[in-house]
């Protein structure tokens, strides 16, 4: 006997007591599709196949996330506003941090151009006051004679020009750095002139600027001998510079050859 479109229709009455066998029926006939189709026809059912698969906890995500972020955004955005307030502070901050450092590098740049010139200064004074000292003692570096500062000796600074007309030298003709009106110290015994240039450390410069301006002097017939005076060498091959430069020299207490021939010599 074959089951009619009715008898199956009849088929959940006869099962509404068997639930074991209503779920083998049910995974028999069921599949995707019918699944799918049933969700589509029958809100209750398919609501109540979202709280077989979600739980209550998943099902209240969605209204506990709405209040979350209700909560939570004006605090965001509240942090973002202070967020913002700390970025400027910050930026300004760096900006007054930026402009203190450069008015400390400023400032040690000022104290360090001032200790230069203290030093400088010092140095300078002191030069000037051992320049002095060996322009008093000149007769016991060069003997007899005489002679003196060029700038500072009135009588020495005639001389010297008398010189240098007899030898038909104008100022312009003496470039500034070889002017004898410009050297520390002159002293001479007749025709025999000794040009000096003192300095607390003798260096190069001192030694070529002592030869360039007595050369000068010998084209007043003189005989000139360039001499370089000082409390001690620059450096340690000064000295032997001098020797091939021609130049005599008094450094410390030590006496070239030549220097001590022009003190013996006689007036």
């Amino acid at each position: 006997m074959s089951l009619t479109r009715d008898d199956l229709k009849q088929l959940p009455q006869l099962l509404q007591n068997d639930f074991e066998l209503k779920l083998e029926i049910a995974q028999q006939i069921l599949d995707d599709a019918v699944v799918a189709r049933l969700m589509e026809r029958d809100a209750r059912l398919r609501e109540t196949f979202r709280r077989a698969v979600l739980t209550e906890e998943l099902l209240r995500l969605p209204e506990e996330f709405r209040q979350f972020r209700e909560e939570t955004t004006p605090r965001l955005e509240n942090i973002e506003s202070h967020l913002g307030n700390v970025e400027k502070d910050v930026a300004e901050t760096k900006e007054r941090v930026t402009t203190i450092e450069q008015n400390v590098a400023g400032v040690r740049d000022g104290v360090q151009s001032l200790q230069n010139w203290q030093r400088g200064e010092v140095g300078r004074r002191a030069g000037e006051e051992y320049e002095r000292k060996i322009v008093r003692r000149a007769p016991r570096i060069f003997g007899a004679g005489e002679g003196g500062s060029p700038i500072a000796s009135e009588r020495v600074g005639e001389q010297v020009s008398m010189w240098m007309a007899q030898a038909g030298l104008m100022d312009e003709d003496v470039p500034e750095d070889s002017d004898p009106l410009d050297a520390d110290l002159i002293w001479w015994k007749g025709d025999k002139v000794a040009l000096a240039e003192i300095s607390l450390k003798v260096d190069r410069d001192d030694v070529l600027r002592a030869k360039r301006r007595a050369a000068v002097l010998r084209q007043a017939g003189l005989e000139v001998l360039p001499v370089v005076i000082g409390a001690e060498w620059a450096h340690p091959e000064t000295e032997q510079f001098a020797n091939q430069e021609g130049v005599a020299w008094r450094v410390g207490n030590a006496l070239s050859e030549a220097l001590v021939a022009f003190r013996k010599a006689q007036l």
